[in-house]
């Protein structure tokens, strides 16, 4: 393992570059950079000359390209780029600076005089491009706080320590379990907030093998290849620096609404029948299970699309009708490998499609997986993605699949070596990481056993790169437990530039496949990703440990996520390896209940939620409420579709002024209103909590915490069964589905059908600085307001009509208070979508006595027609004075566009001495 550094100090050698460019005036701009001086002769020879060009590919965008003919780049066409559209309003535009000689450039925002340090600065840092070797830093003020960079479990919390360790990126089957080491992911962007709560954001584009390197006043960039293509994202606030990030990389997808439910798997079900028992397991214990994932054990020897013995398609097909009549769904694992085996036929029209990647011997690359010796589909190709279309449809056409679940994309490979032979027969399958295959490395490898002429080989350096990056934090070869860095792709890409996209071009194919095959919404999670990856799948973080260190790490890990534009994530709930306790299990149900994704998976024994009385009773209780908010949470990924913000979002997200939420690695925040406050530690029934500035209220029992100006430092209490603490912050209003108090939901469609109830948050008193929202700010004179997205739940595309979207606002003046439901003022009614009824509202916070008596519900026609007014009979009305609670139920009014809904009240009449009039 590499230790921290005992101090930091700069690379020796100069590596200095020349070049003047015109002023900078409309369209990009460009110059010719020629070498001054080099260094590190040891990583081979430098590049010169460069063609570095700028452009605004957006006013508050930045664009910086360091390149030179005929290398490779990420291909830009792979990503679903919204960049034509404008950014938020309160964003700065960008502007590019340079000195000549020796060439440096800054980037900063137009506003801002020369006092304001640079976004980005290379200015008194060397630029270093070889063929296999690119540096590039900027100067970062030691008081900024930085996040991003994936992927790896950090054992210090969200924000990146400046301690001058290189972070690698270089995706690989390594367990999430062992903290600060590079994993399934690659995410080469990076957010930097100062002190006064101004952010921006860094992308390099390259997926080369690459280190990020935070030091105490620097961050430097060093990749193994590729190009130098660098984007500068403006904000202002964070939530523009991920519409920024997005706009370039994709906006997050839109997930169908089933896919928030909970969802169960587990690595060794043995049959069909056992996938059965699972299902009614849930059942019995009234736990609402939505989705059951089925591992490998399903395959006939861990071949994708096929079905085994234990799991015959009758079988299969029975139990898949079944929990499709009760509104369930059944999701399939695919590993990218693909059986060397005649008489299977996904590898004999691969081979005839010739669909996998090659070796250097031009043949399709040999590895080892699940079923044995295997082949890899090369998804840069296009007919691959065709042909992989073609296999899901075989499956789907034999037992109708929800969703696919893709593993060990990084990709995971038991042996190592440019050439693999099975030279002892057909390789066995294997349920280890014993390779049994010949391999070897270097241009000639295995010549005395491959028959045919062989292509030209890659570039002796490729074999043997000059510079190792941190690979494992030893500098492990690139090519080691993964396909080789020297197989080529259809256009004769080689994995050594394209390796850290397979999972992303994966995931892009098998978007496209569902979208076809099912004509809805697809659903996908996926191990591997890249920056951007959540424009196309959801993700996990991995195979984590049952353990309370594994369960705190996962909040950092599923916010860090976020910011890389994969809003859809969560980790695998009571751990994948190991054994939980029934404690650990029933605290990480509970925080699981309000991760993105939720899903319970592990491997050893069986630890499904109904195993333990303490795990079914928390299990109920949380996810009671995670079904109660999907309104709620569903409306924050329609937030993240069109905005790009997370769904879990750090503290200092939507507080970035506000110094003490920088740290913080154990609280989140849902949306913009409801913070999450997990109880991590055994044998605790309390945590230290953190509010950020502003007036909180508990979801449950509505009492408030207040904070007033600043932050406060607090503690929360639960009981391993009771609901995890979360509070809703003031200023914000919250759609629930109410449940029927007969049953509890059993489905997210029981839910999404559910009347509905606003929880109204009003604020404290004024001092606190504003909340920083994804969905946009109030409107002037509001004391809270909120929205609510639905549609049907599975069209292919989100909805755009008036009725897809219902705005709630609250207003308070000398005369009363007025709660409106309103439908978007634009676009037309549709009639596509069937909202609930409204059933209830609590309005938490009323600093003034009310007169009960006068709430009336009103129906505004959208036409002009004069309301029609309904007074409100005391049965209703429940007024607490002293907690400042007001709660109107039983409502059963029909929320149908483009009618708006009103419900008002006025102010008790002052008492006699100056009090307020008490009560009815």
């Amino acid at each position: 393992m590499l230790d921290l550094p005992v101090c930091i100090h700069p690379n020796n050698g100069a590596s200095t570059y020349a070049g003047d460019m015109a002023a900078v005036g409309n369209g990009p701009q460009t110059v010719t950079l020629t070498q001054q001086s080099s260094t590190l002769p040891e990583l081979g020879p430098d590049v010169s000359p460069l063609t570095l060009t700028q452009e605004n590919v957006r006013m508050d965008i930045l664009r910086v390209k360091i390149g030179a003919r005929g290398r490779w780049e990420v291909p830009r066409a792979t990503f679903p780029a919204n960049i034509s559209t404008a950014g938020s309003a309160s964003a700065h535009s960008v502007v590019f600076n340079h000195s000549a000689s020796p060439f440096g450039f800054s980037v900063g925002r137009a506003s801002e005089g020369e006092e304001q340090a640079p976004l980005f600065s290379t200015y008194a840092h060397r630029l270093v491009f070889k063929d296999q070797y690119l540096e590039l830093t900027t100067s970062v003020p030691p008081s900024s706080s930085l996040y991003g960079l994936g992927e790896f479990t950090s054992s210090t919390g969200l924000r990146l320590a400046r301690d001058g360790l290189p972070r690698a990126l270089w995706t690989r089957d390594q367990t999430a379990a062992s903290p600060d080491i590079n994993t399934y992911g690659a995410w080469p962007f990076v957010m930097e907030v100062r002190p006064d709560g101004v952010a921006h954001g860094m992308l390099l584009l390259n997926s080369n093998g690459m280190e990020i390197v935070p030091g105490p006043d620097f961050l430097s960039f060093r990749t193994t290849g590729g190009v130098l293509d660098l984007y500068v994202f403006s904000g202002p606030r964070p939530a523009d620096v991920m519409e920024q990030l997005t706009a370039v990389v994709g906006r997050p997808y839109m997930p169908p609404y089933w896919s928030l439910g909970l969802m169960n798997s587990k690595y060794g079900y043995a049959s069909s029948r056992q996938l059965s028992e699972v299902v009614d397991g849930y059942v019995y214990a009234g736990i609402p299970l939505e989705t059951l994932v089925t591992d490998s054990q399903y395959m006939d020897k861990d071949q994708d699309f096929t079905f085994s013995k234990d799991f015959p398609e009758e079988s299969m097909q029975a139990l898949v009708g079944r929990m499709h009549a009760n509104r369930q769904r059944w999701v399939l694992i695919l590993d990218p490998c693909i059986h060397v085996n005649q008489n299977y036929t996904p590898y004999t029209t691969g081979i005839a499609q010739d669909v996998f990647v090659k070796d250097i011997t031009g043949k399709p690359y040999l590895g080892q997986l699940w079923p044995g010796a295997s082949h890899w589909p090369d998804f840069m190709n296009p007919t691959t993605v065709t042909w992989w279309e073609a296999q899901i449809r075989s499956v789907y056409d034999r037992v109708p699949l929800d969703g696919i679940w893709l593993d060990m994309n990084e990709v995971s490979n038991y042996c190592s070596g440019d050439v693999c032979v099975d030279d002892h027969g057909p390789a066995a399958a294997a349920s280890d990481f014993q390779c049994t295959l010949t391999c070897a490395y270097g241009p000639n490898a295995l010549s005395n056993v491959t028959n045919g002429a062989r292509p030209a080989p890659p570039a002796a350096s490729i074999f043997s790169p000059p510079y190792a990056i941190s690979n494992a934090n030893q500098q492990l070869n690139l090519s080691a437990k993964t396909l080789a860095v020297t197989a080529k792709h259809a256009d004769g890409t080689l994995e050594y530039d394209a390796h850290n996209l397979y999972g992303y071009m994966e995931a892009v194919a098998t978007a496209r496949a569902l979208r076809n095959i099912r004509g809805k919404r697809h659903f996908s999670f996926s191990r591997s990703t890249y920056v951007g990856s959540g424009a196309y799948t959801a993700h996990w973080t991995g195979d984590v440990a049952a353990t309370w260190q594994d369960l705190r790490w996962s909040i950092p890990s599923m916010l860090r996520s976020g910011l890389a534009g994969i809003p859809f994530v969560g980790a695998d709930i009571c751990g994948f390896m190991n054994l939980a306790s029934p404690e650990l299990c029933a605290r990480w149900i509970a925080l699981g209940a309000w991760y993105p994704y939720a899903r319970v998976h592990h491997a050893q024994s069986f630890q499904e939620l109904y195993r333990w009385p303490v795990v079914t009773a928390a299990a109920r209780t949380v996810l009671r409420w995670r079904l109660r908010a999907l309104p709620y949470t569903y409306t924050a990924h329609h937030t993240a579709h069109i905005t790009g913000c997370p769904i879990a979002r750090p503290l200092f997200f939507a507080f970035p002024a506000d110094g003490d939420s920088r740290g913080v690695s154990t609280q989140f925040m849902t949306g913009d209103a409801l913070l999450v406050s997990p109880i991590l530690h055994w044998n605790m029934a309390q945590a230290p909590a953190y509010f950020p500035p502003g007036r909180w209220y508990s979801l449950y029992d509505y009492s408030p915490v207040d904070t007033g100006a600043y932050g406060l430092n607090s503690t929360v209490h639960a009981g391993v069964t009771d609901d995890i603490p979360v509070h809703v912050l003031g200023g914000n209003i919250v759609p629930l589905a109410t449940p029927p108090a007969s049953f509890p939901f059993n489905t997210t469609s029981d839910a999404k059908s559910a009347p509905l109830t606003l929880l109204v948050a009003l604020p404290g008193p004024p001092g606190a600085p504003p909340q920083q929202r994804c969905g946009g700010a109030c409107a002037s004179g509001s004391a809270a307001c909120g929205s609510m997205y639905l549609d049907g739940g599975e069209e292919l595309e989100a909805g755009t009509a008036r009725d897809n979207f219902l705005n709630f606002t609250a207003t308070l003046d000398e005369g009363g208070g007025r709660l409106e439901a309103q439908w978007s003022a634009a676009g037309a009614c549709s009639s596509n979508v069937t909202w609930p009824a409204l059933d209830a509202v609590v309005v938490m916070g009323l600093n003034r006595t009310i007169n009960a008596s006068s709430l009336a519900l009103q129906m505004v026609q959208g036409s002009g027609a004069p309301p029609t007014m309904a007074a409100l009979p005391a049965s209703k009305v429940a007024y607490n004075a002293t907690a400042g609670l007001l709660t109107a139920s039983a409502l059963s009014t029909t929320l149908a566009c483009p009618s708006a809904v009103l419900l008002t009240w006025s102010w008790a009449a002052s008492a006699p001495g100056g009090s307020a009039a008490a009560g009815r």
